[in-house]
């Protein structure tokens, strides 16, 4: 064999393996599994050539003429050998959806035309063939290639479709395979060199656009579907989504069970950790339509910041089909969609998902106050002892769901017993807070004015109230609801932290001084009786904790000791759930 002949065969083999090896080694459509790709490989080399091979052979020894085995019988027979091991796949756990389909058909097309241009096509070229090499290499790879695509891939539109119709797609994609090869055929045979390579060119590139439209095509019937799981009513014709129902997190649950079956259980936590992120860049990014200072803008600008650089870690160990199945029906620019998306998720996760701005948004209280207010409520936040070791710009973050309220004179805001689910701050005007003593009798124990902060530790343990709190003159008051600090602190854990070394803090100062006064007992009960200074010592970190006299009553050490304990099980749930999201969800980066 001289060396041109040689090449023209290193060229007819090596041409079609290496596609192969691109498909595998670059996870192009994600399978992840070689060995199925090799077996398709296989059938279309071996078993589909194999028996196409006898039976046109058989037929033309029956008299039907070469030209009409070739332009007509010939694309039947071959198309429908090849689809078989496609049919034979489709209810495999490794045939999941219709990408898995058309990379399955491209193999065993790539495998039918390796051995049709060995066998038949190259033996027959004479002089030609290093050309003949090069152009049946390129056009009858092109042309089995995204004719078996098409059949792959309506098998797997009918393995993801559960309509009445769903029978059509099998027939539709052996049909327009068989038409592919027909057209194919009728024309390669009247042409040959450079005319032959374009006609396969264009063949072939009009199968992949086929190929590529009807990807599309599924995709969107996938995002349909997920969001009919969801309970959302997806009118594509006019783009509008609404949630019509509230699954509680079971549609999202079905969902990631779902993506589980399709790329993989281990593969779960980092998608459902890519939703998360997405959804709180999408939120955060509605922030930034809003009034806001230059300083809570950059906090929310660095947040994307981290955000976007955690998703780009993530998708670097996803697989080039899992990004672009999440991107095409999850991360997709239809904002109405990603908006009713994000609540569900939010619902599922909310230690994790910013559910307070998505509140923000829907209440419309972002434009309450202007930038220069909200940082003056910051700066008056500050000063409360349960914020004061929260940033400014979380303050100010904080500060936009303040409502203000106005009361008459007389006006009860609260009584004693009422459920804690408000903080105030007084801006104008006093207000009394009262107790009822034993014989029923309202008792005043303190007037608060402006300036002054009722119920802060309610934010933290929405205990009942322990006394009433009714308006002295025509005031108005700041106020902060508990839910809605709840919604902010749940995906924050700075904020927790910063709470809980205030509580930490204040339990030590109290303890210290409790183990003082014991002290100072043990003492007296031993008959030291002179009198003494008992100095309560300083916190350990030399801040400077206030502690009234009164504030070492049991009921002010149970208060506090609820607080912290609850605040502690916030920060530990959400720990929790980001050990769950796995190793490359990583630690949410906020101001």
């Amino acid at each position: 064999m001289d060396p041109v002949t040689v090449v023209a065969y290193v060229i007819a083999i090596a041409l079609p393996f290496f596609a192969v090896y691109l498909i595998w080694a670059l996870d192009v459509f994600g399978t992840g599994k070689l060995s199925t790709i090799l077996v398709c490989l296989g059938w279309g080399t071996l078993g589909a050539y194999g028996l196409a091979y006898l039976i046109n052979t058989r037929v033309i020894a029956l008299g039907l003429s070469y030209d009409l085995l070739t332009n007509l019988t010939a694309p039947v027979i071959e198309e429908i050998l090849k689809a078989l091991v496609l049919v034979a796949l489709v209810r495999h756990p490794r045939f999941r959806y219709i990408v898995d389909g058309t990379v399955y058909g491209f193999a065993v097309g790539i495998g039918f035309a390796l051995s049709e241009n060995l066998f038949i096509y190259l033996p027959r070229s004479d002089s030609a063939v290093l050309g003949t090499a090069i152009s049946r290499t390129l056009s009858t790879t092109l042309m089995h290639a995204a004719a078996s695509g098409m059949v792959g891939l309506a098998l797997g539109r009918l393995r993801r479709s559960a309509d009445v119709r769903r029978a059509i797609w099998p027939v539709l994609g052996i049909g327009l395979a068989i038409a592919l090869h027909v057209v194919y055929n009728n024309i390669v045979g009247r042409l040959g060199g450079t005319g032959l390579l374009l006609v396969a060119i264009g063949i072939g590139l009009g199968g992949s656009a086929i190929i590529a439209w009807q990807i599309g095509q599924g995709l969107a019937d996938e995002k349909r579907r997920f969001a009919q799981t969801l309970g959302l009513d997806v009118g594509v014709s006019t783009g509008e989504r609404r949630a019509v129902q509230h699954l509680g997190g079971a549609g999202i649950e079905r969902i990631f069970g779902e993506l589980g079956d399709f790329f993989g259980p281990e593969r779960v936590d980092q998608l459902r950790r890519l939703l998360v992120v997405q959804a709180n860049i999408g939120i955060l990014q509605n922030n930034l339509g809003s009034p806001a200072s230059p300083r809570l803008r950059k906090a929310w600008e660095d947040e994307i910041a981290a955000y976007r650089r955690e998703i780009d870690a993530i998708r670097q160990n996803l697989d080039a089909s899992v990004n672009l199945f999440m991107n095409s029906v999850f991360l997709g620019e239809d904002a109405a969609f990603q908006e009713a998306f994000n609540a569900e998720i939010a619902r599922f996760d909310p230690t994790l998902v910013h559910t307070f701005d998505m509140f923000m948004r829907s209440a419309e209280l972002a434009g309450t106050f202007s930038p220069e207010q909200l940082a003056a409520l910051a700066e008056r936040l500050s000063k409360i002892e349960i914020f004061k070791n929260v940033s400014p710009a979380n303050l100010e973050n904080l500060s936009r769901a303040i409502d203000m309220q106005t009361f008459e004179p007389g006006f009860v805001v609260f009584r004693e017993g009422d459920e804690g689910d408000a903080m105030y701050l007084i801006e104008r005007g006093e207000v009394d807070i009262t107790v009822q003593d034993r014989a029923g009798q309202e008792k005043l124990l303190r007037t608060f004015g402006p300036g002054d902060v009722v119920g802060e530790f309610s934010l933290l343990d929405g205990r009942p109230r322990s006394a009433s709190m009714r308006a002295r003159t025509r005031c108005a008051v700041l106020r902060l609801q508990r839910q809605v600090f709840m919604r902010f602190i749940q995906s924050r854990p700075q904020v927790v932290l910063a709470m809980l070394q205030y509580l930490a803090d204040k339990v030590r100062y109290t303890t210290e001084a409790v183990e003082t006064s014991i002290n100072w007992l043990a003492q007296i009960e031993q008959g030291a009786y002179r009198a003494r200074d008992v100095a309560i010592p300083e916190p350990a970190d030399g801040g400077a904790v206030a502690l009234d006299p009164a504030e070492l009553s049991p009921a002010t050490a149970e208060q506090v000791d609820r607080a912290f304990s609850q605040a502690a099980a916030a920060l530990y749930e959400r720990e929790q759930a980001l050990r769950h999201a796995g190793p490359a969800s990583g630690e949410v980066r906020a101001p």
